[in-house]
């Protein structure tokens, strides 16, 4: 399985592609940067999703993310951080994620979280593309992101610096 692109969307799908699978957007933003970003209003296991699908022009789509709000008032925000981790491990079974964490283990995650001292992520990284899949939850947020990036999205980040 490779990272190949972004919810059933190939790397290099066009606007118009997008618009054509998913209907008009909510919002359409361009960036100074040559990027326009769609954004919709979604659905993601079963939880209400933004999702982002960013154009370079002349490339297509490049990167997507789906962004879900974590519940810490309903407790093990492990256990909901793990539904979105274990989908992309699903999904992406024969490459091995790389995991980081980072949280005071006198707290529990949802603690943790809530004071804005909690982080954890996954990564996985395609040896065939060299596309790449982010599953984090960020310091001082309660969002879970589920981020795809296309090897030309990486290259083109990497021309920029």
């Amino acid at each position: 399985m490779s990272i190949d692109g972004f919810n059933g969307m190939s790397w290099g799908s066009s606007d118009a592609d997008i618009i054509g699978e998913f209907g008009d957007p909510a919002r359409v933003d361009s960036l100074d940067n040559g990027i326009v970003v769609l954004s919709y209003r979604e659905s993601l296991l079963g939880e209400p999703a933004l999702s982002l699908y960013a154009i370079l022009g002349g490339h297509g789509l490049v990167k997507g993310q789906h962004t879900v709000k974590l519940k810490p008032e309903k407790g093990n925000c492990e256990g909901q951080y793990r539904v979105y981790r274990d989908h992309v491990t699903l999904t992406y079974p024969l490459i091995a994620p790389i995991e980081n964490y980072d949280y005071p283990f006198t707290d529990d995650f949802c603690t943790a979280i809530q004071n804005g001292n909690g982080e954890w992520g996954n990564q996985w990284t395609d040896p065939s593309s060299g596309s790449v899949a982010t599953v984090i939850v960020q310091r001082g947020t309660d969002e879970v992101r589920l981020i795809y990036e296309s090897a030309t999205f990486i290259d083109w980040l990497g021309s920029r610096q």
